[in-house]
């Protein structure tokens, strides 16, 4: 019995030490780890390159085939670097800036906010009460450990792969059942959590201010003459009434309609005002131009999906165009 607890214990201790050692190798970006998805969005020459004119980092938004990073190459005679990668927030970001920004020496930075979920990633919700134990508990050690959330994409990656998931989703119409899991799970946590996201109140002022407090780490770790371009991807309910009561459905609260729907919202707004004392930094909100489009002519976001179809990207990729050109 005494061996096999000190077998027990040796094999504890080994394992925190192999995960400190996996944490502190992920926080100071001493492997690549995003090197393969970095090589599957760039191609061969591109990756090669020197002096590149745009380096750009992101989620999912910016990690997804025909992105807006697509059309900006396609319709300008720019050199972009797309360093996005699905599931990862500011924290992360910061992990492996030095590492590319070294490597491309870019003369400008775009850096992609997502208003639904970029708040959120700097501190997780949770709900002991209305969620399942695991996912508490993955969120609050996903806090403390940056490395937890490497660990999930790629757990991810492989389940899909071992059960051929079919990630295609039925999109003709809006659907309660079919919509995205994950959206669920945090109206499920917080009715309002989006509502909080999107006005930077309540128990969202605390992660405001840490997703503030990396966003200037973001900036003052990248050199005073490089350019750099933070755009807001809207979340679709900020668009107009279509998506706002789909979200209702899904268990969403509002508490001020008008306030939320505002061009100039809290967040875009409080952000602006906080890095207001870089002078290389410019911010970019394309609300209008999604808002105007997507009214009018058809359909910017995916309906059971938070993110933007082909058609979004699009037209975020030209209202990129037109605001990178203006400023160069």
């Amino acid at each position: 019995m005494k061996r096999v607890l000190r077998l027990l214990i040796q094999t504890i201790v080994i394992l925190i030490i192999v995960f400190f050692l996996f944490e502190m190798s992920y926080r100071f970006s001493i492997i690549d780890f995003y090197k393969a998805e970095f090589t599957h969005l760039n191609d061969a020459d591109s990756i090669e390159s020197k002096n590149i004119d745009y380096l750009v980092f992101g989620d999912s938004f910016s990690a997804t085939q025909n992105n807006y990073i697509d059309f900006l190459r396609s319709s300008t005679n720019k050199t972009f670097i797309n360093s996005g990668v699905q599931g990862i927030g500011v924290k992360q970001v910061n992990t492996f800036l030095h590492r590319r920004i070294q490597k491309y020496q870019p003369k400008n930075i775009i850096y992609q906010v997502y208003v639904g979920n970029d708040l959120i990633d700097v501190d997780h919700l949770t709900n002991y009460k209305k969620l399942p134990l695991v996912r508490n508990i993955y969120w609050d050690v996903s806090d403390l450990f940056l490395s937890s959330s490497y660990i999930n994409y790629k757990l991810g990656y492989f389940k899909s792969r071992i059960k051929q998931i079919n990630k295609t989703f039925n999109d003709e119409r809006f659907s309660v059942k079919d919509y995205n899991q994950r959206s669920k799970l945090y109206f499920e946590s917080d009715s309002e959590y989006l509502y909080k996201s999107v006005m930077t109140g309540g128990n969202f002022e605390n992660r405001y201010s840490i997703w503030i407090t990396e966003l200037k780490e973001f900036v003052e770790n990248i050199p005073t003459d490089v350019n750099i371009f933070i755009v807001f991807i809207p979340h679709c309910s900020q668009l107009n009434s279509f998506y706002f009561n789909n979200m209702r459905q899904l268990g969403a609260k509002f508490s001020e309609e008008n306030e939320f729907k505002k061009i100039g919202y809290d967040f875009f707004e409080k952000a602006s005002l906080d890095v207001k004392q870089y002078q290389n930094v410019i911010v970019l909100n394309p609300l209008q131009q999604l808002r105007e489009v997507d009214a009018k002519e058809k359909r910017l976001y995916y309906l059971n999906d938070p993110h933007l179809n082909k058609e979004g990207q699009e037209v975020l990729g030209a209202f990129l165009k037109q605001e990178l050109l203006s400023n160069k």
